[in-house]
């Protein structure tokens, strides 16, 4: 179904001031320094999706499921999995991990990211199930998981 379609459908659906009736001309402003950076394009689109539920505010949280994500962002839940991971790693989002519900997720200000040369080493380590550490200068430190 195509956006305007669907967006005529949704304003026919109520009378409420809130209902916007005609869609923005622009919805999205993108930083050249996070266009740059060099997320995958499903890291990029969970990034986004996190920037939008917490309200882009490092004091805004997102509580959805892995699940619902990836339903959102349209991928698989491994592919949001192995996405959010990297995000977190790559401090670009702080989790906050809490039993029996859903993690807590938060955006962290560009000032705590890893350097984006660090981002092949940190998928890398991803990948390899090893701990990153994110030094204050943005270079990474990879380590064996401890057990």
């Amino acid at each position: 179904m195509s956006f305007k379609k669907k967006f005529s459908e949704k304003s026919q659906e109520s009378n409420s001031p809130a209902v916007v009736k005609t869609p923005p001309t622009s919805v999205a402003f993108i930083h050249n320094f996070l266009d740059e950076y060099g997320l995958d394009p499903y890291e990029f689109r969970i990034y986004a999706h996190m920037v939008r539920r917490t309200g882009g505010k490092t004091d805004g949280v997102c509580f959805a499921s892995l699940k619902k994500i990836a339903k959102i962002c349209d991928m698989s839940v491994r592919k949001a999995q192995q996405a959010l991971k990297l995000l977190i790693n790559a401090q670009l989002l702080k989790q906050d991990k809490r039993d029996g519900r859903t993690d807590l997720y938060k955006v962290t200000p560009a000032s705590e990211w890893a350097a984006s040369e660090e981002l092949e080493k940190i998928r890398e380590a991803v990948a390899d199930g090893k701990d990153v550490v994110v030094n204050p200068d943005g270079s990474v430190v990879i380590e064996e998981v401890k057990t």
